[in-house]
């Protein structure tokens, strides 16, 4: 695994020190409500090595009582910039998952510095093939599971179904196939390093600060690293699966961080290469969501964003209506 510079690192949680107070202090009233949660909830299984870097730890939510009778699973790969975050941030969307009659799978991946965006990609790969493997212990069903992520999440997730799916080399190596996903439910991912800029996250809003450009080319050592670049090489038709026979994309027009045009030509793409494959675009236009709206919404005890969030993956058709018609 690669490992950068201390220098490095320094840079930026210098950057990270610039943050306004408007993105961190609602983040850290939920990420601590979350963590008390992480604490306190009896329903899950925690720190479970699933292979991976020593990063790689993940969380299994599931109801103790009742592992008899198997349920839908889903994989939750958080965000943050592909340099922080954990899982206990989110933990409350796992005990949703569990009363919702899910079984949720919280993976941590090694972020940056110690990690490239190859080596993320490798973990989660890791991360889904334990989940396949040893699920059923837990009440999962192997055969229904949806992978969803948010903003850096989103990218990894859908990175590593693309790259599996379509026998692309990651870190040197094709990864191998995955068991076949039931859908890929994605949040406001920033699917070409184009469309992002990541320095924004830390209150900067002149592009020109360079912030964007220096993150990207030290996290980015290989080219194939955005999704919507990886279907651009594939012809007409020529994709047969690109790991979920359901895709769904969420994106909103009020997100400063990662435009709604990401989500709009990864749609694009993924219905010019991959026909076969049902794809969900949905647009949250004149809500007032930004970047963090719903997900930020399901882990701070809102209710109607959880049941958003929780339709989002189920319910397609009452995430349509509430969008387009509210």
């Amino acid at each position: 695994m690669k490992v950068f510079s201390v220098s490095l690192l320094v840079l930026i949680f210098l950057n990270i020190l610039n943050v306004n107070a408007g993105f961190l202090i609602p983040n850290l009233i939920a990420f601590t409500d979350n963590y008390i949660n992480f604490l306190s909830e009896k329903n899950v299984s925690k720190d479970i090595k699933y292979g991976g870097s020593s990063s790689g730890t993940l969380d299994v939510f599931y109801n103790k009582k009742d592992t008899s009778n198997l349920k839908p699973v889903v994989i939750f790969v958080h965000g943050g910039a592909w340099i922080f975050g954990n899982k206990y941030e989110y933990s409350k969307i796992g005990s949703l998952l569990v009363r919702e009659d899910y079984v949720g799978v919280l993976p941590n991946y090694v972020l940056f510095p110690r990690g490239s965006i190859d080596d993320m990609v490798d973990d989660l790969y890791k991360a889904i093939k334990w989940t396949y493997n040893n699920i059923s212990k837990y009440g999962g069903n192997k055969n229904e599971i949806i992978l969803t992520g948010h903003s850096a999440g989103a990218h990894i997730a859908a990175l590593t179904a693309f790259k599996a799916s379509l026998d692309i080399k990651n870190n040197g190596k094709t990864l191998g196939s995955l068991p076949k996903l039931k859908k890929l439910v994605l949040f406001n991912g920033p699917y070409d390093f184009d469309d992002y800029d990541p320095s924004r996250i830390f209150g900067y809003t002149d592009v020109e600060s360079g912030l964007s450009e220096r993150l990207v080319s030290i996290l980015v050592n290989n080219k194939d690293v955005s999704p919507t670049d990886l279907l651009k090489k594939f012809k007409d038709g020529s994709v047969e699966s690109l790991g979920a026979p359901v895709i769904t994309l969420f994106a909103a027009d009020k997100d400063q961080l990662v435009p709604h045009s990401s989500s709009n030509n990864l749609s694009k793409q993924i219905r010019r290469v991959s026909p076969s494959t049902t794809l969900n675009y949905v647009f949250s236009k004149g809500n007032n969501f930004d970047h963090f709206t719903l997900i930020l919404g399901a882990i701070s005890n809102n209710n109607e964003l959880e049941q958003m969030f929780y339709g989002s993956l189920w319910n397609v058709i009452y995430f349509y209506l509430f969008f387009f018609f509210k």
